[in-house]
């Protein structure tokens, strides 16, 4: 009866281990930055001078016309980093290890940093993203490396 037991509690750990979160990451640079939360549920992040980028966090939702969005998620944390692409336009989505190969190298081509003027970062988001103009609605928000959080949209003029 104990092998029984053992044998299904070892079970039940493979199946739960092997259904694990698709949108998880493993494949960062080793020094991109991340958010650490302490105990006391303040946060710091771990970065190093020569970071790939300057951010822990950075949502991107465009709307389109006919009810599409393309949608970016990508968070990195102590304990694990996720990341998502959805692209209702051309019908992809790409998660974890998929969406950080696209993801990194279109990070690490951005210029812009917290103090770079609003219409400045939504301009190069769109184009490090190769996404056309014939949005109705972008809203990104990025947690930068010293924590401060930034909010940007624009709204199209029709």
């Amino acid at each position: 009866m104990k092998k029984f037991a053992l044998i299904c509690a070892l079970s039940t750990t493979a199946l739960l281990v092997g259904c694990g979160d698709s949108e998880e990451a493993t494949n960062l640079p080793d020094n991109a930055p991340t958010e650490q939360n302490t105990m006391n549920q303040t946060s710091t992040v771990t970065e190093t001078s020569d970071a790939p980028f300057n951010f822990t966090h950075f949502d991107l939702d465009i709307q389109y016309a006919d009810d599409k969005s393309y949608e970016v998620s990508y968070e990195n944390e102590a304990s694990r980093a996720e990341a998502q692409i959805e692209d209702e336009v051309n019908k992809t989505k790409l998660e974890g290890n998929e969406a950080t190969n696209k993801l990194v190298p279109i990070f690490e081509s951005f210029t812009f940093d917290a103090n770079t003027a609003d219409d400045a970062v939504i301009d190069e988001v769109l184009q490090k993203f190769e996404q056309p103009d014939s949005f109705l609605e972008v809203e990104v928000e990025i947690k930068f490396s010293d924590g401060t959080v930034k909010e940007y949209r624009r709204v199209a003029q029709q």
